[in-house]
């Protein structure tokens, strides 16, 4: 029963990375790790953000900078199919949530 399980579950985890929103994340994700101003962008984000959390510098510097990589296209579109995937991983989730819930009560 256990092993059944776990197939089924592989399945599902196969069909998620076959689908076309998932390579399509994939795709961005590569097209992003050789975009080095993108990079620089994305580590300048990170170390800004450690550093507001330790009063170090502020979240106006902060914020400026994201608003720069936000309205950059490929890291707006990697964003939106990071979203769409995320939907459909609550989607998944919440589905058999919901199905043991019917079924132990």
């Amino acid at each position: 029963m256990n092993k059944e399980i776990l197939n089924k579950i592989d399945e599902i985890i196969n069909l998620i990375e076959d689908s076309s929103v998932y390579q399509k994340y994939l795709t961005l994700q590569r097209e992003i790790e050789k975009n080095d101003e993108l990079v620089k962008l994305i580590n300048k984000v990170k170390v800004l953000q450690k550093d507001v959390v330790h009063h170090l510098t502020s979240k106006e510097e902060l914020n400026k900078v994201m608003d720069e990589l936000n309205n950059h296209p490929l890291y707006r579109e990697y964003n939106n199919t990071l979203s769409e995937l995320n939907n459909t991983y609550a989607i998944i989730e919440n589905s058999i949530n919901h199905y043991f819930q019917d079924k132990l009560n």
